[in-house]
């Protein structure tokens, strides 16, 4: 796999559907889970956004820095990468995430359950109501927001 095997994400960033459960939940409206590749060059991120189903990232190759908030708190940091020992960390659905990597480029693996869906996918953009807490608590983390939406 390489980068051009990949499609433009939303969120930043490139990915790849590899794998959607036949087995299906919600009365048979989602997967059960599915799985994608997606990967980060250096200098580009991840913006901030959110799912409706619990998501695991999983470290294949670099180093990530996954941003985590909950409106109302703090965002909290956390490294991916052989210097940690730590390839994997869950985000709970509904918990606002972004990531960049450290260095040099990163792949990862996200695996969503019940699986995803775009209708369940939301961005976190500059003119949104969330952003303000946000960017009161850690402003250096603006740059992770989308643009603003007219």
């Amino acid at each position: 796999m390489t980068p051009a095997d990949l499609l433009p994400h939303p969120e930043g960033g490139r990915y790849r559907e590899v794998f959607r459960s036949a087995d299906t939940v919600r009365g048979g409206e989602r997967a059960a889970c599915t799985h994608i590749y997606f990967h980060l060059a250096a200098g580009e991120v991840s913006r901030w956004h959110r799912v409706t189903s619990d998501e695991v990232w999983n470290l294949y190759r670099g180093a990530l820095r996954l941003w985590l908030w909950e409106e109302g708190g703090e965002p909290e940091a956390v490294e991916l990468s052989a210097d940690e020992n730590r390839f994997c960390c869950v985000v709970p659905a509904g918990v606002w995430q972004a990531a960049e990597p450290l260095g040099e480029d990163a792949l990862v693996g996200c695996t969503v359950a019940p699986g995803f869906d775009f209708a369940d996918f939301a961005m976190l953009h500059e003119n949104d109501p969330p952003a303000a807490p946000l960017t009161a608590a850690a402003p250096e983390l603006a740059r992770l927001l989308a643009p603003a939406v007219a």
